[in-house]
């Protein structure tokens, strides 16, 4: 009879004793280090190979947040005690990006062989992208004043000193809402010239500014330089060459529109601006028979350094109306009895008269205007004797009748077209008698 193997004597024994000798061991490792979980919150998703996208003129933006994930790692508690966000790695690889524009999130921890990491997983399992062509676009950039200068001063001009353009860079359809770039100036009570360093701004179509982080600039700031000038009412200053036509008269009144404009410049050279000149020759009366009107630009009679600002209030563009009126001459003729001519300086022994029965004939020309303050009755008429003989070289007076000048005073405007004649009554006055 053969003898069996003691190897395989009681074998089902043998076998429960080792599968409970498992279990008991099991047992005790679960409750002395049992399987745990723990999570990792904001974990940054790095990503890698982004080069797929740049090197094709094309930027990307994260979507809904996916460049964190919340991390949940199943381990026994020794490691996980030892485990700490730092050694959790997610990473998006973009050599696996989809033709939905997601990306595979990668995660894996650093400090442990997968063997002691019974599971690791993530709240979202990709990245999601939104891809759009890179644009590049130049703007100028234009300058906003705000407030006003003290009165008595404004802004000669506000220029930007490092350049008036810049280069801005981002995704397609961000860079086309920007519709310029603006520097505000500040002028608010300013009397000096000042330069000053100002953020320039992006604005889109409705002026509001645009401040995508994805837009990259070629600067942020620019210099600006504002130039304060003073301000000065000054007059316009006329005056007129040629004559007008025989028979009509410039009667000295010219209107200028505006009459008083207002310059700016610097200080030390408004001091010694009192008007503006305005040469004879842009208004030539030659000829003229009716009213002489001209549209003058004042700007070209500017003194080097003065300028031209609103005037009243209101936008001036350097031309002031003119005009020059010109008006028809009227000849009158009127009669002073003789009564009213005054002889003066009658040598002595003599007696000179008018006949008191004749009267003086008077032509007078000028303006209507002019005319109508004439009244013989306020007329002076003389006939200065000494005056007359030293003119007509008489040297002592004969008795008889004798032609002579009449001197008579008229109003401003008016003149004599006929010199004035009156005949004179001589007489010598007999030497009284000794013996009488």
């Amino acid at each position: 009879m053969k003898r069996r193997n003691k190897l395989w004597h009681n074998l089902g024994l043998k076998i429960m004793a080792v599968v409970f000798s498992i279990l008991l061991w099991l047992v005790a490792v679960n409750i002395n280090d049992p399987v745990e979980r723990k999570i990792f919150r904001d974990v940054k998703v790095e990503t890698t190979n982004t080069s797929v996208l740049t090197d094709e003129n094309k930027l990307y933006q994260v979507l809904d947040d996916t460049d964190t994930v919340t991390v949940t790692v199943r381990a026994s508690r020794s490691v996980l005690e030892n485990l700490n966000s730092s050694d959790i790695s997610a990473t998006a690889d973009f050599s696996e990006l989809s033709f939905t524009n997601t990306v595979p999130i990668r995660l894996s921890v650093s400090r442990y062989v997968d063997k002691q990491i019974e599971s690791i997983s993530g709240s979202i399992d990709s990245m999601k992208l939104e891809v759009e062509d890179k644009k590049e676009k130049q703007l100028v950039i234009e300058i906003a004043q705000t407030g006003e200068p003290v009165e008595g001063y404004i802004v000669g001009k506000i220029t930007t000193t490092d350049g008036n353009a810049m280069k801005i860079t981002g995704p397609e359809s961000v860079v086309d809402g920007v519709k310029k770039a603006v520097v505000e100036a500040n002028v608010s009570d300013l009397t000096d010239s000042i330069n000053i360093t100002e953020k320039i701004s992006l604005l889109d179509e409705d002026g509001k500014e645009v401040t995508d982080s994805r837009i990259s600039r070629s600067v942020n700031t620019a210099k600006v330089s504002i130039t304060i000038l003073t301000t000065k009412e000054i007059p316009v200053a006329l005056s007129t060459t040629g004559e007008p036509a025989a028979g009509y008269v410039a009667t000295g009144e010219i209107n200028c529109a505006p009459a008083v404009v207002t310059v700016a410049g610097r200080s030390s050279t408004l001091a010694d601006v009192r008007e503006i000149v305005i040469p004879a020759e842009e208004l030539d009366l030659t000829g003229a028979t009716a009213d002489v009107t001209k549209l003058i630009d004042v700007r070209g009679y500017l003194p080097d350094g003065v300028s031209l600002t609103s005037t009243n209030g209101e936008e001036f563009n350097g031309k002031v109306a003119v005009t020059v009126k010109i008006a028809p001459l009227v000849d009158i003729t009127r009669a002073v009895d003789s009564s009213r001519v005054q002889i003066l300086n009658v040598p002595e022994g003599y007696n000179v008269s008018l006949n008191p029965d004749s009267s003086v004939t008077i032509k007078m020309r000028g303006l209507q205007e002019n005319l109508d303050q004439v009244s013989v009755d306020n007329l002076t008429c003389t006939v200065d004797i000494s005056k007359w003989m030293d003119q007509t070289g008489v040297t002592e007076l004969s008795e008889g009748s004798a032609e002579a000048e009449v001197n008579v005073s008229l109003p401003s405007g008016v003149t004599l077209t006929a010199p004035v004649k009156a005949t004179l009554n001589i007489e010598k006055i007999p030497e009284d008698n000794p013996e009488e």
